[in-house]
Parts: C-alpha cells; sequence; structure tokens
C-alpha cells in the first residue's frame, strides 16, 4: 500500500484527540497510520470512515511501554506506506486525583511507561524514520506547565516531553525536520465526559476564560496547522491550546 502523498503515523488514535487527529488529517488528504492497544474494533471504525470519505488509512496495533513493539510499528508502517513524513506522538495516560503522598511505585512506573518512555522512543523512531523536511508533533498537558494538586504523577510525566521536543528540534534541524509541542487544556474526549460528572465539567469550563472547555478538533487543528505548509517555519515550540485557562 504505497503511497505518493504524505505520509502520517498517529499513536493513540483510535479514540479521543488521536481520533480526531487522524480525521483531520486525512482529509487534508494525508495517508494515516492509526496506532492503538487494546482497542482494535474502534481503531478500524476509525479506518474505515476514513476510507468511506475517500482517504487512505490503515490500523497498526503496538504497545508504546514496550521498545521492541514501537521499533516494529516504524517498521510496518514504513513498509505499508513506502515512508514517514509526519509522526504525532499522542498515546498516553490520564491519571488524576492522586495526591504525591499516595502515589506507589506501581503507579509510578505504570504512568511513565507509556508517557515518558512510550514518548521518548516514539520521538526517537520517528528521528530515524521521517523523511527530511517531516514534522514531529508531540501531544503533552497543559497541566505540564500549570500543575496543580492530585497531578504530582500524571503532570511530570507529560512535561517530559516539551523538553525531549527542544532538544529533537534542534538535532533534526539540519533535516528540515520541525519538532513541536501541543499542551492541550481539558478537552471533552469520551473519557472525560464519562468519567467527570456534570459538576466537575461545568466547574472546569468555568475555570477557562473562554467558558468551556475544547473539543478534539480544536486539538487536531492545531496538528493539522503544524503538518501542512504554513507551518513549516515553527520548531523547538510549545503550542498552548486551552482556551486562555491555568489548567
Amino acid at each position: 500500500m504505497t503511497t505518493s502523498t504524505k505520509v502520517a503515523l498517529i499513536t493513540g488514535a483510535a479514540t479521543g484527540i488521536g481520533r480526531a487527529i487522524a480525521l483531520r488529517l486525512a482529509k487534508d488528504g494525508i495517508a494515516v497510520a492509526i496506532n492503538y492497544i487494546g482497542n482494535s474494533k474502534q481503531a478500524e471504525e476509525v479506518v474505515h470512515e476514513i476510507r468511506e470519505a475517500g482517504g487512505t488509512a490503515d490500523a497498526f496495533p503496538a504497545d508504546v511501554s514496550i521498545v521492541a513493539e514501537i521499533e516494529k510499528l516504524f517498521g510496518d508502517v514504513s513498509t505499508a506506506f513506502g515512508g514517514i513524513d509526519i509522526v504525532v506522538a499522542n498515546a498516553g495516560i490520564a491519571v488524576m486525583g492522586i495526591p504525591i503522598v499516595d502515589v506507589t511505585e506501581a503507579d509510578f512506573d505504570r504512568i511513565n511507561a507509556v508517557n515518558y518512555k512510550g514518548t521518548y522512543f516514539v520521538m526517537q523512531q520517528a528521528a530515524k524514520h521521517v523523511r527530511n523536511g517531516g514534522r514531529i508533533i508531540q501531544i503533552s498537558s497543559s497541566t505540564a506547565l500549570y500543575p496543580i494538586a492530585g497531578f504530582g504523577i500524571y503532570s511530570p510525566s507529560k512535561a517530559a516531553g516539551k523538553v525531549i521536543t527542544e532538544i529533537l528540534s534542534q538535532e533534526l534541524g539540519p533535516r528540515q525536520i520541525s519538532v513541536n509541542s501541543i499542551f492541550p487544556g481539558p478537552t471533552a474526549t469520551p473519557l472525560m465526559l464519562t468519567e467527570a460528572s456534570k459538576e466537575e465539567l461545568d466547574r472546569i469550563g468555568q475555570s477557562i476564560n473562554l467558558g468551556k472547555m475544547g473539543s478534539p478538533e480544536d486539538i487536531a487543528g492545531v496538528v493539522a496547522f503544524l503538518s501542512g505548509p504554513e507551518g513549516t517555519w515553527i520548531n523547538g515550540q510549545q503550542i498552548v491550546v486551552n482556551g486562555g485557562g491555568r489548567i
């Protein structure tokens, strides 16, 4: 399934923000590799939706907490599509409401295996596989910039991506590959809408200057901008997309 169009690999793309990114990039004419773990039905639904709209997509399973699976993922996508131009390191575990005094070693290892280690080695493989002139985009969290109580395990795990981005943007500059991070604020993903109470959702919305949470499509639009021709000269940056809040 080689293609002459640009190719994007998005980790954690079966649901939520990753799904919205996949649909938006496909709408922009980019062939999309959907990475997932444990939710093949949802991943195939995204692939089907893209193909029904005339786009190109396929699904690739891989656990980003395991380096060997990351390496296989990039190899499989490169073989299937003939190369990779854009990588969106989106896969992550969201954990909140755990005070630092209650964090266990198991909590620490589980969260960092995906959010830190997974991001690190996805971006490492991106550096090896993305063609010259390509884009690498890391999806972090605004809580990495504006940490609050109860996020003592999640926020540090997402903050690591900022440093990785800044270093990798320098190392890949000579190849004209840009590397940027996006820091989404509270976003109305299916998981958020399911797990949070109406009162909590209202409180979060009121804490944002624009008075509402963002949508996955809001984040996808910024990814599309960075992936397109207008984003060519943006590199090594942290773009906060949070409606002007401090969460």
